[in-house]
């Protein structure tokens, strides 16, 4: 692996119904133990009380940079954008704060994944939680064309890892399709993604998540604006496919 190889580990916070800090802290834990050193940790926090900054303070022995947030627009796409835009590394890791990586050698995996020039982009293998010790459903990444209308067959963000270099910005006008539009900018912008299936990331699952709490009408929203935006790419498949997921939400 190359040696020169660095990483910023972006993880956008807030309280969370006050399971923010708990969770993030499981999340610092498994970072401090990583093998791969060459790494610096980002927080981007969105939260109104100080203890995920008190948190972040704590962990002397790491690179952490806390970000207050608290004046941009309240929602994950804005929040990622920011602690992606304050990385310094060469590689930004996506790693949301409830979530966390799945062994102490998890970055050194996703490192040596990029150490071929060609590769811009790398999604890992996942598993969930609801306890945040019993891991279940083990899920191995695809792609596909039509990711960007809800389909997400790569998982959560946390999964995710890219060159920072011409890295696209999630779409801050999306909350429920945030995810897998930013999944269809990278493969357009770079091709597919490197894969590598182990589970890396554990997805932690919980009442608190956006996908629990979004509307029909927020679903109906953002599929149209999906639409819209990547109208030029579309074949008529994928008229049929949008037709269907917009038919769907109505239902």
């Amino acid at each position: 692996m190359d040696s020169s190889l660095s990483l910023s580990v972006c993880i956008p916070a807030y309280s969370m119904g006050g399971m923010g800090a708990k969770y993030l802290r499981v999340s610092l834990d498994i970072l401090a133990k990583q093998t791969f050193r060459n790494f610096e940790v980002i927080v981007a926090d969105q939260s109104d009380d100080s203890h995920i900054a008190d948190l972040c303070s704590s962990y002397a022995d790491m690179t952490i940079r806390h970000l207050d947030t608290r004046h941009l627009k309240r929602q994950s796409s804005a929040n990622t954008n920011a602690a992606i835009n304050a990385a310094q590394n060469e590689i930004v890791k996506i790693l949301f704060q409830d979530d966390f990586l799945n062994g102490d050698d998890a970055i050194t995996q996703i490192a040596h994944a990029f150490a071929e020039p060609e590769v811009k982009w790398v999604v890992t293998g996942s598993e969930h939680t609801r306890d945040g010790h019993t891991l279940i459903r083990p899920f191995v990444p695809k792609f596909h064309d039509r990711i960007q209308f809800g389909k997400n067959t790569i998982s959560s963000p946390s999964v995710l890892a890219l060159r920072r270099e011409k890295a696209p910005s999630f779409d801050e006008a999306l909350i429920w399709l945030m995810d897998v539009d930013f999944y269809k900018q990278c493969a357009l912008r770079f091709g597919p993604p490197k894969i590598l299936r182990k589970p890396l990331v554990v997805n932690r699952q919980h009442a608190s998540q956006v996908s629990e709490s979004v509307s029909r009408a927020r679903v109906r929203q953002e599929l149209r604006h999906v639409r819209r935006k990547y109208a030029a790419h579309m074949s008529w498949g994928d008229w049929l496919h949008y037709v269907g997921r917009l038919r769907r939400s109505l239902l």
